[in-house]
């Protein structure tokens, strides 16, 4: 009997252990993430942080805010006054409450640009976070501020009070390295550094009990890599680059997907350096680059080609009846001329002091089609006489040692940006986001008037406007807006049709068909 009853138990454990396998969904991130999303920078950081903070609001699939930790809110008639109210029995991973006094925690340190925030820009406009009552909490704002539902649903995640009150966000490694706590549908039990992070269903998630039984994020920072372990059952969900399609639109076992995306690839050139200060400098090289040889060879048409960078995505907003900056090398070559940079004789520019046009553009390592792009800015640009040189670097030191601080002559990147035409926190002046230092006061005061502007006809103007004004002062080259193509196992489903950091703000929803 005892002997029964062993097997029967063995055959239980193992078969637990089968379904638990086979019901664990699988995502690469391209680094080792900072699981805090008040300060984290990069783009792996964002998608687990998705999973393991809600926010008060989040995205439907049409991108309009719906209640997430809010269950509801109000907006005064001058619309300086948001009051939320909360969900009532929401629990922290660690079974601590959740409450306002959280929420107030949070946006205190989110514009506090001294906090190491990088959502300081985005909710500078805050005069004030208010606690009524353990569930409701009211934001005051200095003036109306168009975007602010969105913003709160786009990566503002709510961390908690009772664990980081007091401490430098930046130093608090335990936390954001290897013991997050938030209140998401999946909790965070195991990470190896440098390999995966291993998230379990949250039992208490206050949106039910999530159809997964958890989640691993593994680091896989080549594109290639991740597309040959989706095909060998490895991964369940990745966004893949139109040189990847050959290798799963076919397979019986992947589905091939398009959903819209809020983003513009660019090449920033930073601004603070006088090489590229001069409008008429980066004008040339937006003439000099054959920007639809990138999209048609190296992207083979998933992308569209940019006025500005508002994308096309915002259909509301992009102004697709300005005239586009085409390629044009002789017109690049008259405006170097102008600017004072002419060909030496060794077919180089140089200014009247004698310096060459030098500089060495950055891009992440392991992405083909950025690669790739790079490499056709570099050819384009010395066809009219600039040195450029290539330099690639892994993704996380690229972002950590010489985006954010700032440290490049070029690099080639992108941002996601709200499902908002608000861009203040990406081009304003000195805002947090504005890496490439890009100064135009006309266009910050536009953007500041943007912000505050609740009449859609009014803003829609307001953003034309600026468009207008990159055609002849450009925050640097903008190289196209791409379009999403997401590679998933065909297994899986309750997946939104959004980008896939809106997607996983609804991982709850996740699970594995037959």
């Amino acid at each position: 009997m005892m002997h029964k009853q062993l097997i029967l138990s063995l055959v239980l454990a193992l078969g637990s252990g089968v379904l638990a396998q086979g019901n664990i969904l699988r995502i690469p991130l391209i680094n080792d993430p900072i699981m805090n999303p008040v300060i984290a920078p990069d783009l792996g950081s964002i998608l687990i942080n998705k999973v393991i903070f809600p926010g008060l609001v989040r995205p439907d699939e049409n991108l309009r805010p719906t209640p997430d930790l809010a269950r509801s809110w109000t907006i005064s008639q001058d619309a300086l006054t948001y009051t939320f109210r909360l969900r009532q029995g929401v629990k922290w991973h660690d079974g601590q409450p959740f409450t306002a006094e959280d929420v107030k925690f949070t946006f205190d340190l989110a514009r506090n640009p001294n906090s190491g925030s990088r959502l300081a820009s985005d909710f500078e406009p805050i005069e004030r976070v208010e606690v009524v009552d353990p569930l409701t909490v009211r934001f005051v704002l200095k003036r109306p501020f168009a975007p602010f539902l969105i913003l709160l649903g786009h990566n503002a995640g709510i961390i908690p009070r009772h664990l980081l009150q007091g401490r430098n966000l930046n130093e608090a490694v335990d936390f954001n390295r290897t013991r997050p706590i938030g209140t998401g549908p999946f909790r965070v039990t195991r990470v190896q550094a440098g390999a995966s992070i291993t998230l379990e269903a949250n039992p208490d998630y206050y949106g039910g009990k999530p159809r997964l039984a958890g989640i691993v994020f593994r680091i896989v920072p080549d594109i290639n890599a991740q597309t040959a372990q989706l095909r060998a059952g490895e991964l369940d969900f990745i966004t893949i680059e139109p040189s990847n399609l050959s290798a799963v639109e076919r397979a019986p076992n992947i589905e091939v997907r398009q959903v819209p995306a809020v983003q513009h690839f660019y090449v920033g050139f930073n601004q603070r350096l006088p090489l590229f200060r001069s409008p008429e400098v980066r004008l040339a090289i937006n003439y000099a680059v054959n920007r639809q040889a990138i999209i048609d060879g190296v992207l083979r048409g998933y992308a569209d080609y940019p006025v500005g960078t508002i994308p096309t995505a915002l259909r509301d907003y992009f102004a697709g009846n300005l005239p586009k900056i085409t390629y044009d090398p002789n017109r690049a070559r008259q405006l170097l001329a102008q600017a004072g940079w002419r060909p030496g004789p060794d077919g180089i520019l140089r200014n009247a002091q004698g310096e060459p046009f030098k500089f060495t553009l950055q891009v992440d390592r392991g992405n083909p089609s950025r690669e790739q792009a790079a490499l056709a800015v570099q050819q384009d640009l010395r066809r009219i006489g600039m040195d450029v040189s290539l330099q690639t670097m892994e993704f996380a030191a690229l972002v950590r040692d010489v985006i954010l601080p700032a440290r490049f002559e070029a690099v080639l990147t992108w941002w996601t940006t709200p499902p908002d035409p608000d861009q203040y926190s990406f081009y304003g002046i000195n805002q947090s986001n504005n890496h490439v230092g890009y100064a135009n006061a006309e266009v910050d005061r536009l953007l500041q008037q943007g912000r505050a502007e609740r009449n859609e006809v009014i803003r829609r103007t307001i953003y034309a406007r600026i468009q207008s004004i990159q055609l002849r002062d450009p925050t640097g080259l903008v190289l196209y807006y791409p379009r999403e193509i997401q590679a998933v196992n065909a297994r899986l489903q309750g997946v939104p049709n959004l980008g896939i950091r809106d997607a996983l703000r609804h991982t709850e929803k996740f699970f594995f068909g037959q």
